[in-house]
């Protein structure tokens, strides 16, 4: 497993649940070449794990999850 991945705990407010889209989208040059499906899609997933505590998406280590078809995914 990637140890560089941001892990989404749970109790923890990111300024991505407001919108889906960090800014560092629109700001930094490492993401300039990020094609907006990416971008759109990552924001998906993102609002999605606001309801993984509801759900019961939160690993032993308190790491959020989602869970999301392909065939959902391919629907959007």
């Amino acid at each position: 497993m990637n140890k560089d991945i941001q892990k989404f705990k749970k109790g923890i407010e990111y300024p991505e649940r407001q919108n889906g889209i960090p800014q560092a989208f629109f700001h930094n040059p490492k993401y300039k070449k990020l094609s907006t499906d990416a971008r759109y899609l990552y924001m998906i997933f993102t609002l999605k794990m606001t309801k993984s505590p509801n759900n019961g998406w939160v690993d032993s280590d308190g790491n959020m999850y989602i869970i999301y078809p392909d065939k959902d995914l391919m629907d959007v």
